[in-house]
């Protein structure tokens, strides 16, 4: 995660096991389940409105989408995608060119792997 400003040099676990065990608690499993994969669809369909906000040099829709991507990820326990994207608000924000590039790319590479690991991790979360 290291290099490029925003991120810090420690490697955020992919998701909170305790958030999402205090959801499945709260809500049930079949709940959490039917929110995570609401949260993959938005966040392929964010993925792409990233990708292209970024090639056509759209901050104000790098902005949004990041900023949305904060909140639903961070609220589902999903902490490192949550981390990235706050790192993209943040460089688009104070208009930070340097970082702007790094940070998208970091937040698409994570959101490729988080949406292809993350069912079995709340798998794993459930069956603990």
């Amino acid at each position: 995660m290291a290099g490029f400003k925003g991120t810090g040099e420690t490697i955020v676990p992919r998701i909170d096991r305790s958030v999402v065990e205090s959801l499945i608690g709260m809500l049930g499993s079949d709940s959490v389940h039917a929110f995570i994969a609401e949260f993959l669809e938005l966040a392929g369909s964010q993925r792409g409105l990233l990708e292209a906000a970024y090639q056509s040099g759209d901050n104000e829709t790098l902005y949004r989408e990041s900023h949305n991507l904060v909140s639903t990820a961070g609220n589902l326990g999903v902490k490192r995608t949550s981390r990235l994207a706050d790192a993209v608000q943040v460089a688009v924000r104070l208009e930070d060119t340097e970082a702007i590039g790094p940070a998208v790319k970091a937040l698409l590479t994570e959101l490729d792997a988080m949406v292809d690991e993350l069912p079995a991790l709340i798998d794993e979360a459930v069956a603990a």
